[in-house]
């Protein structure tokens, strides 16, 4: 095959790709090249295929390589993959002579038997690295441990690995799977919005697959809607004008361990007699909001005066909300009122300088101000929590 396969392995990237896995990132890049007519599954035939209109596909597999490197000479991650490919083909799983295989890993990684593969393309190539797998072999003392794999590829007939090989290949070029995806907008989006673009298209292509399969049914998007509905998001939302989120949501035992601490937010909560559920997503918010504010000034995305005028706005509507429901809720106790303030405050979405913020955001800067004492839910919340902040 003549597909892109790197020479170099000087290169690393980090992970995880703007909060996602690497399967939902190529998912996306199919979704946004590949042809109007065709249609990109997930976890189906393979860990990404693209089903082309003329019945043929491109099945492939996804490997980070982060810690090790997936294309050496006796790698399981190489080995696996060939093995698993030659099964669905006898199998019939797939149809060969309508397949293109692909084994895509990231960062930059190389070996020798994979680019031997890589490179084969006629009967005598292919004979001769068939001859070289077993060469290698018999120099070693011991069997590798994906000898499994490797016999499973050997034990295939000549019109087999024929068959297979010739329409296999092996990418390997870029240091962050984002790359290629990134490669999409450059010429049409400025640079600081790339990766804002980029987080939106990842985050709708994983949002269709993850709605399948929670139906039931293989994930498999087509093109065409696809792209439609991604170009009316874009337009719907300014996302040059949206600020990504790069936090990652805490599990359930961070977020119960913090409860356990109780900080002043959460007894803030405390006093009005928020649910545990309610205090649980206070501290998500809480946490990914305190995260997202130091990368989007890191970033140079978002100014410090800007984020003091946004508290402020949320300040005001706090004060807002607080005499609306004491006006037309007074005969209520200040225990009532004081969880509906807070109620009402959880769902609001305030934009920064005009550019819309994620979800959890406005609401991971109240209980934030709320930390501080800025603001309270219950009318005594000072009294009721001291001077210094203890009950």
């Amino acid at each position: 095959m003549t597909s892109a396969l790197a020479l170099s392995t000087k290169h690393s990237a980090a992970g995880p790709y703007l909060g996602f896995a690497l399967q939902p990132v190529r998912l996306c890049y199919y979704l946004l090249c590949s042809p109007d007519d065709a249609t990109v599954s997930l976890e189906h035939l393979d860990d990404v295929a693209v089903h082309y209109s003329d019945e043929t596909v491109v099945v492939e597999q996804c490997k980070s390589a982060l810690s090790h490197n997936a294309l050496s000479d006796w790698s399981g991650d190489f080995w696996k993959a060939i093995a698993n490919w030659l099964d669905a083909i006898r199998a019939q799983q797939i149809a060969v002579d309508k397949a293109a295989f692909t084994l895509y890993v990231t960062p930059v990684r190389a070996g020798k038997l994979a680019t031997a593969m890589h490179t084969a393309a006629t009967p005598q190539e292919v004979l001769k690295f068939t001859e070289s797998v077993r060469a290698k072999l018999a120099k070693k003392a011991e069997p590798p441990k994906c000898m499994v794999h490797v016999q499973r590829f050997l034990d295939a007939t000549d019109d087999e690995r024929l068959a297979f090989v010739q329409r296999m290949s092996v990418v390997s070029t870029d240091v962050d799977p984002l790359d290629s995806l990134r490669a999409l907008f450059v010429a049409a989006v400025p640079a600081s919005s790339i990766d804002i673009i980029c987080e939106a298209a990842i985050g709708m292509a994983k949002e269709r697959a993850d709605r399948c399969i929670r139906r039931g049914v293989p994930a498999i998007i087509g093109v065409a809607e696809f792209r439609k509905d991604f170009h009316a998001f874009v337009q719907r939302n300014n996302l040059v004008g949206y600020l990504p989120s790069f936090s990652i949501t805490p599990t359930e035992d961070e977020a119960k361990e913090i409860l356990m601490g109780k900080p002043v937010f959460v007894r803030q909560l405390q006093l009005v007699e928020a649910s545990q559920e309610q205090q649980i997503r206070a501290i998500s918010d809480f946490m990914r909001t305190s995260s997202d504010k130091a990368k989007w000034a890191d970033q140079g995305l978002v100014f410090e005066g800007s984020l003091k005028e946004w508290e402020d706005s949320l300040l005001r509507r706090h004060a807002a909300i607080q005499g609306e429901i004491n006006d037309l809720h007074g005969d209520n106790t200040e225990l009532v009122r004081g969880r509906t303030i807070y109620n009402r405050c959880s769902t609001l979405e305030v934009q920064i300088d005009s550019r819309a913020v994620p979800g959890h955001f406005t609401h991971g800067g109240f209980n934030d101000l709320a930390d501080r004492q800025e603001l309270g839910w219950h009318p005594q919340f000072k009294k009721l929590l001291g001077e210094g902040g203890e009950e």
